[in-house]
């Protein structure tokens, strides 16, 4: 029988695994021990593509509809020495880590039934939370593995935190009713709490924070601020700016689970709808709206003139699908634990009111 809970089972499995590699990597920054590496990117770029590759490779090959990962662009080398991600060597110290992963990932990779999920699609982020992994907060890092089916509706996810200590995570998949989680208990209680980035928010967030008397709780990466939602250390997630559909399928597929929700934030401000983005592979953005989201380097292929043009405070609309990358979230994000959906229409209040003064950015 192939479940859900199965998949999402597997998967955890394989970030235990992964987590023997991103550690190493991790602890690396700032010493000798990858001396052959000159940066924090670096070092990221590496452990980042490694895990997509185990993943993506040796883990879910030929079982599924698609596989979309963050870093499918890349060229990676990990069965014959000398090992590379692109144009990055990897030094020699981490290769019987690799091998050992390699081992591993492929003997859990037997455990899929080969014909039991070919119509389920699977959106990896490898490691969400590049800023924080070269900055010294890699406890807020995580994993995020995401399943949709046929209609792109994420049915199951894994988030995980490879650099905690004791690791934490959930996992679920809500059709089953199942879930599976070890989170911080210690960390402090919020409830009031709207999480945002670790970086600039927009006019918009800070009103809305204002208007809803909560408390602005900075933390890295969609996926992390999901484990937060559940930890209690925050009650709502609102972006108005763009994040990817490999950083929210899985963690839109756990909090669902748990009985939240992770929506569209334009339906819910036009008429407090819940509505999924859709998560298929594709060569257009299949939740693109006319007039709502601006060009950004992040969002869409931008030309020479107009990326100039953005960078000196210029702002375009993205006028037509085929402008924006295919896998750019460009309608925001509306996200809630289990005990604030029954407060719908408080957040879309205070929402209005936010709008009025400074409109969601979608940028």
């Amino acid at each position: 029988m192939s479940t859900l809970s199965d998949l999402c089972r597997i998967s955890k499995e394989a970030c235990i695994v992964l987590s023997d590699i991103v550690g190493p990597f991790y602890r690396s920054i700032d010493s000798n021990q990858t001396s052959k590496l000159k940066s924090d990117k670096s070092v990221f770029t590496i452990a980042d593509g490694i895990v997509q590759h185990l993943l993506t490779k040796h883990l879910f090959v030929n079982k599924f509809s698609s596989v979309v990962g963050e870093e499918d662009g890349s060229t990676i080398n990990i069965v014959s020495a000398p090992y590379f991600v692109d144009d990055l060597t990897v030094p020699d110290e981490f290769t019987s880590i690799i091998d050992d992963a390699r081992i591993k990932i492929e003997a859990l990779g037997a455990q899929i039934h080969p014909d039991g999920y070919k119509e389920l699609s699977v959106f990896i982020d490898p490691i969400d939370g590049t800023r924080e992994f070269s900055t010294g907060l890699g406890e807020q890092c995580s994993i995020c593995i995401g399943f949709s089916d046929a209609n792109g509706r994420p049915v199951a996810g894994v988030v995980f935190r490879p650099l905690t200590s004791p690791l934490t995570y959930a996992c679920g998949a809500a059709s089953e009713g199942y879930i599976d989680s070890a989170l911080c208990t210690d960390g402090p209680s919020n409830p009031r709490g709207l999480l945002t980035s670790n970086g600039s928010i927009s006019p918009f967030i800070g009103r809305l924070i204002e208007e809803l008397g909560y408390e602005r709780v900075p933390s890295g990466g969609a996926g992390n601020k999901m484990l937060f939602l559940l930890e209690g250390r925050g009650g709502c997630y609102i972006q108005d700016r763009g994040v990817s559909r490999w950083d929210t399928c899985g963690a839109q597929a756990v909090i669902e689970a748990y009985g939240g929700t992770c929506s569209k934030l334009t339906k819910f401000v036009a008429d407090q709808s819940l509505e999924s983005y859709t998560y298929l592979r594709s060569d257009v953005n299949l939740d693109y709206e006319p007039g709502v989201a601006y060009h950004t380097p992040y969002n869409s292929v931008l030309d020479k003139e107009k990326a100039a043009a953005i960078k000196q405070g210029q702002k375009f609309l993205i006028e037509d699908a085929s402008h924006a990358k295919p896998y750019s979230n460009l309608c925001g994000l509306f996200a809630l634990d289990r005990e604030n959906l029954s407060r719908l229409s408080e957040f879309h209040s205070a929402i209005q009111r936010a709008m009025a003064i400074s409109p969601p950015a979608y940028d």
